[in-house]
């Protein structure tokens, strides 16, 4: 996925600068299907067709029809228990830095990585890969995710993929991430101390850029405090 295609999968404007600035289901585009919204019609043609056009029993009717709540009900809330279950493991483990057990645990969810929330899947999946310093699965993870989500959760996706740029040195394309997000985007303040850590790393209006830098120490958190240490330390 290139750099264009992924701003302007976000269609949003860009974020203005002040000088010095600062990890958080395929849809394609085209046509789209919700196939599931046919499911009963189509029954119910299949009921029509085993009743008058092959003599089917209404036994035979009443069994076919077990699908619709075992589908629509069950189902759901099975999907339901195991995600919730795995957000509590994930969450515990990831806190605990057991990173490479917790990739193991992703892995073995085979039933989530196959039916349950995609782009949330491939979000935590970035997020222990990018926690395990390997930036690069992070960011082919993130970019599949972002294809997948809905708007709604893009700007979160879309910071986190920014950061992980950022941290292999792609800074160009981590700035126009940066910079396309929303104007009231909950990043945007993260995503100004990231913009001031690229101008540092590049050279460009330094002063300003160390001098936000130093007042943003202090409250930053995490990774972003890491970061601004190390490239104040280094430049």
């Amino acid at each position: 996925m290139t750099i264009r295609r992924l701003v302007a999968s976000l269609g949003l404007g860009t974020m203005p600068l002040t000088g010095s600035v600062g990890m958080a289901s395929s849809k394609k585009g085209g046509l789209k299907i919700e196939w599931r919204r046919g499911l009963i019609p189509l029954s119910l043609l299949a009921m029509f067709i085993l009743r008058f056009g092959f003599g089917a029993p209404i036994w035979v009717l009443a069994v076919f029809t077990l699908w619709i709540p075992l589908y629509y009900i069950l189902y759901p809330k099975y999907l339901r228990k195991r995600w919730t279950q795995f957000e509590k493991e994930f969450a515990y483990r990831f806190q605990k830095g057991d990173h490479k057990g917790l990739l193991e645990y992703y892995r073995d969810q085979w039933f989530l990585r196959k039916f349950g929330p995609q782009a949330e899947m491939l979000g935590k999946l970035g997020l222990v890969y990018s926690a395990m310093g390997k930036y690069r699965e992070a960011e082919h993870a993130l970019e599949r995710a972002i294809d997948r989500a809905p708007a709604a959760q893009k700007d979160k996706l879309f910071f986190n993929l920014a950061n992980i740029k950022y941290e292999l040195g792609k800074y160009e394309d981590a700035e126009q991430i940066y910079k396309a997000l929303r104007a009231n985007s909950p990043y945007r303040h993260s995503a100004k101390t990231q913009l001031a850590l690229i101008n540092l790393r590049q050279g460009k209006q330094v002063d300003q850029a160390r001098g936000f830098l130093e007042q943003e120490r202090e409250r930053a958190r995490g990774s972003q405090k890491q970061r601004i240490e190390r490239a104040l330390a280094e430049c």
